[in-house]
């Protein structure tokens, strides 16, 4: 099979920037779409910023110079500035290029939501809908935005075009479909039926050959893209563009030779499309981890279970099980809740949001100094003094055991669903991407993961989870410095990857905002909110404390965890610094159908598989499942502790002798390992920035469960039905905030990273408020 050789990749970025400076009108705009869909933006918006000045008046072009803008700028209320010059022109009924306005809408994923009470909304909306009732040209695009549009991505609306007596809109409808990442059945029937009823010297034909190639039924595809080949090669040039464009998507490397005959085509157009679909198919090598690779991962995940077995020995009682004997090294227990809360998710998600948003997160070590203060000299000697197994224990003295029963069922809630998601984010963009399986497969190696983890925490509890947490911790700081050494040595030194200049697409930073994604006292405020709200109420953190002698060892714990995270912090911003460098400089080795900032997430995984030497890159993913398995074994544990304290010691009539209630707390371990399991199989509709997947689902409940504590631990007024009031006002604070878009149809709404501190306002105001009504108990302050 050919490859895509370095020549002639760089023949094919010559032919397309040729076409961009050389060519006009809408060739210009093909060659510029490609480019920037391939990473290579270099002159593409200063191109079309002259084309403005010259052509921005021109009827039909003018669209096509408003939608690569679009495209090119890294400014989101640029883009939308853009895009409300399309929406005007097709808005406008004597627009001489309303076809083409709501061709782009649809290509731009233009989405017009139903059920808005805005009356631009709705009148945009009308639109729309009037002309996607039509018969006309535009109606298979209207009725294209209108899919887009819908949750459940109907595309019966176009698949009832296809059964239209005009050509021209059976062929527009094939090529809207063209572009859905799916069809229904239905769809894919109706596609098939006019595409083999369809002459073959129709002029739309091609436009069904395409969508047959990529949505017609499995064993009808060959021959279908058998079809395009040919058409590749002769007939009209908008055919063989079309033929070649699709090809890009579907072709291997037996077609290089056809490829490389059109890049030499005397039609412009054609020679763009070909180029562009030789670099997609270079992008389509497959890199995949060595033997070795495997080897060192498979010993790592034998030295933890060897661990597991090791304490299993040495646990007699069920404070050794839960609690470690509360007399464990206070730095070895800081350096395990670090790596409990460190997990992939931030370990891959911090790398990524520097890439694509820059350094403005790290501001928030800056809260840091401020965390260790309030949780260390207010938080951490009310808990020591109590001496209790389950931190919820604290709310029924203090507030009554409906308050505990929420504060536990608050906290396995959050940390059920953080585990499922932990797990499925590890081998859904770790190990399936590096092993080349299917995304099928993902479903059985959570199972995989999670029952290696389950078996050395639920053989040797709390002791066998902080031992190897602090292996995992130097294993995945090793990770961190193995890629930034590396990239510094392909790219010849740190100053050829050390950002000297804020990049573009780097948001501007500010210091306060409300309306911007992150600020400086937003990620300040936010950070500090939520290690205060996690280190103050999250059974993980607080069984930690309670597993060292005394509040001497458990503020050594505290400052340790914060200590490694500040370094962890950096190490990471060093790694998306380095990344970003290295892939900017050799966007071909990002994977075909990615972007460098569409899958930041994503970049270091394709490092380990592309750059790293063997045994290295099974070192690095090592790393990567030890900030998964840390985390998840503490999960494990805690819900554990959590469940036998809070639901089964707290309900049950008699106990059993230590070593059979050691046993329950096990066998309830394996319990929870299986529920998470199963809940990962079902994370698949997780998606976006992990960053912000992170503050808006992960963190959903963390200060409404932390407003219990606050309640119990400083206000001493406070009641149990008024708490409880309060939770309830701080939840929906939360939500509303997170998930204003969804719940609104809008897109405006403050940033995510002020839903924790406005939540807790909300939360303790209501709740202190609500506990001088002269109704219910108070109890005592403990």
């Amino acid at each position: 099979m050919a490859k895509v050789t370095p020549d002639l990749r760089d023949n094919s970025i010559r032919t397309l920037r040729d076409v961009l400076e050389r060519e006009d009108r809408w060739v210009k705009v093909h060659a510029a779409e490609f480019l920037l869909e391939l990473d290579y933006p270099d002159r593409v918006e200063e191109t079309f910023l002259r084309e403005l000045d010259r052509n921005g008046e021109e009827p039909e072009y003018r669209i096509g110079i408003w939608r690569v803008l679009a495209k090119a700028t890294y400014d989101p209320k640029a883009k939308a500035r853009w895009i409300s010059r399309i929406r005007e022109v097709f808005l406008d009924p004597d627009a001489p290029d309303r076809l083409h306005a709501v061709e782009t809408l649809a290509k731009l994923g233009v989405t017009v939501p139903a059920g808005t009470e805005s009356s631009k909304a709705r009148t945009e909306r009308d639109a729309f809908e009037g002309v996607a009732a039509g018969d006309d040209a535009m109606t298979p695009f209207a009725r294209w935005v209108l899919v887009n549009s819908d949750p459940n991505h109907d595309d019966a609306l176009l698949g009832e075009l296809l059964a239209s007596e005009d050509a021209r809109i059976r062929g527009l409808a094939a090529y809207a479909i063209r572009h859905l990442p799916a069809i229904s059945a239905n769809t894919q029937k109706a596609l098939t039926s006019a595409a083999e009823a369809e002459p073959e010297d129709s002029e739309w034909r091609v436009h069904l050959a395409c969508a047959m190639a990529i949505h017609g039924l499995p064993d009808t595809r060959d021959k279908w893209t058998a079809e395009l080949r040919r058409r590749a090669t002769s007939g009209e040039t908008s055919q063989r563009y079309q033929a070649c464009q699709t090809l890009a998507r579907l072709a291997t490397g037996d077609d290089m030779e056809l490829l490389t005959g059109c890049l030499g085509a005397s039609e412009a157009d054609v020679r763009s499309a070909a180029a562009y679909a030789i670099l997609r198919v270079g992008r389509r090598a497959s890199h995949f981890m060595t033997a070795l690779d495997w080897a060192v991962i498979g010993l790592y995940a034998a030295g933890m279970l060897a661990i597991g077995w090791y304490y299993s020995r040495r646990t007699a009682t069920t404070d050794d099980y839960l609690l470690g004997g509360r007399n464990m090294n206070p730095l070895s227990v800081g350096l395990s809740l670090f790596a409990t809360l460190l997990s992939t998710i931030t370990y891959l998600a911090f790398p990524g949001e520097m890439i694509r948003y820059g350094p403005m997160v790290l501001a928030m070590v800056v809260a840091y100094p401020f965390v260790a203060l309030v949780v260390g000299w207010l938080m951490i000697p009310f808990f020591m003094r109590l001496q209790v197994t389950s931190a919820y224990q604290i709310l029924e003295m203090r507030l009554g055991l409906g308050v505990r029963m929420l504060g536990s069922i608050f906290f396995l809630s959050l940390r059920l669903l953080w585990m499922a998601v932990i797990i499925y984010a590890t081998t859904d963009k770790i190990l399936v991407p590096l092993m080349g399986l299917d995304s099928s497969a993902t479903p059985w190696l959570c199972a995989v993961l999670g029952v290696i983890t389950v078996t050395y925490t639920s053989m040797g509890g709390l002791r066998a989870v902080v031992v190897t947490d602090v292996i995992q911790t130097l294993i995945l700081l090793g990770g961190a410095v193995v890629t930034i050494v590396l990239v510094t040595v392909f790219l010849g030194g740190v100053g050829n990857w050390w950002p000297t200049e804020w990049p573009a697409h780097w948001p501007e930073p500010k210091l306060y905002d409300p309306n911007e994604r992150i600020t400086f006292f937003a990620i300040v405020l936010a950070t500090f909110t939520w290690w205060s709200c996690t280190s103050g109420s999250d059974q993980m953190a607080i069984q930690r404390y309670l597993a060292t002698r005394d509040v001497k060892a458990a503020r050594t714990v505290l400052i340790t965890t914060l200590s490694a995270n500040v370094l962890v912090n950096l190490l990471l911003t060093l790694v998306g610094f380095s990344l970003l460098a290295y892939f900017r400089l050799n966007p071909h080795l990002v994977p075909d159908g990615r972007t460098i900032l569409g899958n930041a997430d994503q970049l270091f995984t394709q490092f380990i598989a592309l750059a790293l030497p063997a045994g290295l890159s099974g070192l690095v993913v090592a790393g990567l499942l030890a900030a998964a398995m840390s985390s998840l074994s503490s999960g494990v544990n805690s819900s554990c502790s959590v469940i036998t304290v809070d639901f089964i010691d707290r309900f049950r009539r008699s106990r059993e002798n230590e070593l059979d209630h050691v046993r329950l707390a096990k066998y309830v371990s394996v319990v929870v390992g299986a529920v998470v399991v199963l809940l990962s199989a079902y994370v698949g509709s997780v998606q976006g920035n992990l960053f912000e997947v992170t503050y808006k689902v992960v963190n959903l409940i963390t200060v409404p469960l932390f407003g219990l504590f606050f309640m119990a631990m400083f206000v001493p007024w406070a009641k149990g039905w008024a708490t409880i009031l309060g939770a309830a006002t701080g939840m929906t604070v939360v939500v509303t905030i997170n998930f204003w878009k969804e719940l609104t149809g809008s897109s405006g709404g403050i940033s995510i990273f002020w839903a924790m501190p406005l939540a807790f306002v909300a939360q303790t105001a209501v709740g202190s408020v609500a506990s001088l009504v002269p109704i219910g108990l108070r109890r005592e302050k403990l």
